[in-house]
């Protein structure tokens, strides 16, 4: 039968007691430097002990606190960004928008306020489509019979002439423009010393040809050219519009006539509205 040892009992009892010995000691040394108005030892030994560790433990705190507060700002950051990036995307496009509009309405004011030489109705109208065909120089704008567009009916912007309506549908109509090669016009010089008139023919190259001009003509580059009024198509086109500027003058190979080319006033390519004459 086997026999319990006591020893090990008898040294944890030893042990026990003399901390009990110990704390009561430390006790009575802290109670009487209380009383004497001193610092206790205990309290001195204690914080000096834990005060590494509660240093360590405040600046984590610290740091942990700071990283927080860090990734708070930064998704809230991140959230204010995304705000104002689409908000800025939406002042982007409002201000193309309104800077659509101004330039539109730019334009139609150039066309309500062209100055024509003669009193005319006008139509202001879209332009939907140009060249439809390739061997064709012409415009299709928005506005046709219902709006009182006529068959050769005169189509003008503010630089001057764009051609004539050829046929007309109840919303639509299409214009055979000044740079089509069936396109004729009388066409005056405007400068005051010369005063050379002939016809203006589309060349079907965006350009146009001044025909019928005598060799010891008064006509020289950069003159501007106007509707004469006469000849042309069927003298539909009043007095006084510009066509456009003579680009260059040279003598034909006849010798008799001088060969002339001219710049249209109005840049074809670029226009969205017109003005339609009635």
């Amino acid at each position: 039968m086997l026999r319990s040892n006591p020893k090990p009992l008898i040294g944890n009892r030893a042990a026990l007691v003399g901390l009990v010995l110990v704390g009561v000691c430390l006790g009575v040394f802290h109670n009487r430097a209380l009383a004497r108005g001193a610092p206790s030892p205990l309290t001195t030994v204690v914080r000096t002990v834990t005060l590494p560790l509660v240093g360590a433990i405040t600046s984590a705190g610290r740091w942990v606190s700071a990283r927080w507060a860090a990734l708070v700002d930064a998704e809230r950051a991140v959230r204010e960004n995304h705000v104002l990036r689409d908000e800025n995307a939406r002042l982007r496009a409002e201000v193309a928008r309104l800077q659509e509009l101004g330039i539109q309405a730019l334009r139609l004011q150039r066309s309500l306020g062209f100055e024509l030489p003669t009193a005319h109705g006008k139509i202001v109208a879209p332009v939907v489509a140009r060249w439809p065909s390739a061997g064709l120089h012409t415009l299709v704008i928005g506005r046709g019979s219902r709006h009182g567009v006529r068959a050769q009916s005169v189509v003008v912007a503010p630089g001057g002439v764009v051609g004539y309506v050829y046929d007309v549908a109840p919303t639509s109509a299409a214009v055979l423009a000044l740079t089509d090669s069936n396109f004729a016009i009388g066409a005056l010089v405007q400068r005051p010393e010369s005063r050379t008139t002939g016809i203006c023919r589309g060349t079907g190259t965006g350009l146009l040809r001044m025909d019928y001009v005598a060799r010891d003509a008064d006509i020289r580059k950069g003159d501007l050219l106007l509707s004469s009024g006469l000849g042309g198509q069927a003298g539909i086109f009043p007095k006084g519009l510009p066509i456009g500027t003579v680009e260059d003058v040279r003598d034909d190979v006849s010798g008799a006539l001088k060969r002339v080319v001219v710049r249209p006033a109005v840049q074809l390519d670029r226009l969205e509205e017109v003005t339609v004459l009635r």
